[in-house]
């Protein structure tokens, strides 16, 4: 992303941050001066008195600081983006705001929100300078452990820019991967590995990397994504053999979403669709998210914690749909995720005529016989990532043989677990 989208972006959250933070103080300061009983409801409006007027003249030099700001960035944008070029520390502290309430910087067309795209990547010509999109990797500043230095992103859809490029080969077996939450696509390349890659040297396939808003509601961002396998199908300079698809935690509810939309439409895209690998998906949500519902929960029972519940609130739509692991626009639509706990879902099968394949991860360092009680893997639960549920409807039913897990591992090192690439490698040969 272009530095000056991106401070233009940062500056307006900065305000947005403040004008919320301003509620919430002048929240506190009602209710301590109402002196309510220590349980029960917090009084409702504005402070009175010298304090509503203090916290009213905040918002309003907050708002036309906010417009000053505006001014100001909106030309200079082009003088950051020549002497301040990007790289994969921004790009993957912009993944992480998205997730963490990117639907906030959607609705309020915030620069910084990720437009949903595919790109894959091709060598770094070191003889050029660092791309002002923000794509290319500058390899003076990225992260070993994390980030691949030798290779530069390009868009593939919704722009075809790779297809001009002299080191783009399509294969005609495509490799769809897609990240998890607050995370991008650079993020697949985890200490010095990547999945993709290793496939595509092992069997032909071309690597094709999601890049979205981990902070919108899942079912939208499955939409969209069953939409650009569509059109890259369809635009795909060599014919399509297949198409095989992993997704990453979050990626794998963004994938489920997307099947189930094609087979209600009946989209042809689906036929060409022959495996789908899940790696730590919680098909059945994430205990740390309801936790954190619990938390946020907890601070409305008093009215002197209530105004803090506002902070709870930040937590996006993608991360709420992490509680029970939301994929369809009606697990959502008719409920505030925030004030309801109860799972609304309705139960979604894997999707037919394809070989499903499922991984999970445990910190428990041995097997146990009951799955229920091994540890997670730090986010989610063995159960869940195979997609078992005590109600028999919600079972997702993989083939015994299509699921494993690997103990003593993490959620984040299933990226570049050895034993999981070679899973990967088994599942996804010709």
């Amino acid at each position: 992303m272009e530095t000056g989208k991106s401070l233009h972006g940062a500056a307006r959250l900065a305000f947005d941050a403040v004008e919320n933070v301003t509620d919430i103080v002048e929240g506190m300061y009602r209710n301590i001066a109402a002196v309510p009983l220590p349980l029960g409801k917090a009084p409702q409006g504005r402070a009175r008195g010298i304090a509503g007027l203090v916290h009213e003249v905040v918002r309003q030099v907050n708002r036309g600081v906010r417009s000053a700001t505006d001014v100001v960035l909106t030309p200079a944008s082009d003088y950051f983006d020549k002497f301040y070029p990007p790289g994969p520390h921004r790009a993957a502290a912009i993944a992480a705001l998205n997730g963490v309430c990117g639907d906030h910087l959607l609705k309020t067309a915030n620069p910084l929100a990720i437009p949903m795209r595919m790109r894959v990547y091709l060598p770094l010509d070191r003889s050029e300078s660092p791309s002002v999109d923000g794509d290319q990797i500058e390899p003076k500043i990225a992260f070993a452990s994390l980030f691949e230095t030798s290779l530069r992103a390009v868009e593939v859809y919704p722009q075809p820019c790779a297809f001009a490029e002299a080191d783009f080969s399509p294969s005609g077996r495509i490799l769809i991967l897609a990240h998890g939450l607050c995370m991008n696509d650079m993020e697949w390349t985890s200490q010095k590995h990547n999945h993709g890659r290793m496939l595509a040297d092992a069997h032909g396939y071309t690597p094709v990397y999601a890049h979205y808003n981990s902070g919108r509601h899942i079912s939208e961002n499955g939409r969209e994504f069953g939409e650009q396998i569509s059109g890259l199908i369809d635009a795909w300079p060599v014919p399509v053999e297949s198409v095989s698809i992993v997704g990453f935690s979050m990626g794998g509810l963004l994938t489920r979403s997307a099947l189930h939309l094609a087979q209600q439409q009946q989209s042809s895209w689906l036929e060409k669709v022959d495996k789908v690998v899940y790696v730590g998906t919680p098909h059945h949500g994430s205990a740390l998210e309801r936790g954190g519902y619990w938390l946020q929960k907890s601070m409305t029972y008093s009215p002197y914690t209530a105004p803090l519940a506002a902070l709870g609130r930040i937590r996006s739509a993608g991360i709420t749909d992490l509680r029970h692991g939301n994929i369809l626009d009606d697990d959502w639509q008719l409920h505030d995720e925030h004030e309801d706990n109860s799972d609304h879902r309705s139960a979604v099968p894997l999707a037919a005529g394809i070989e499903h394949y499922a991984i999970g991860a445990s910190l428990s360092k041995c097997a146990s016989t009951d799955m229920s009680r091994l540890r997670s893997d730090g986010l989610v639960h063995p159960n869940s990532s195979w997609g078992k549920h005590p109600k028999p409807e919600f079972n997702l039913q993989f083939s015994e043989d299509n699921c494993r897990i690997f103990y003593g591992l993490g959620h984040l090192a299933m990226l570049h677990d050895q034993r999981v690439a070679a899973q990967l490698n088994t599942w996804l040969q010709r």
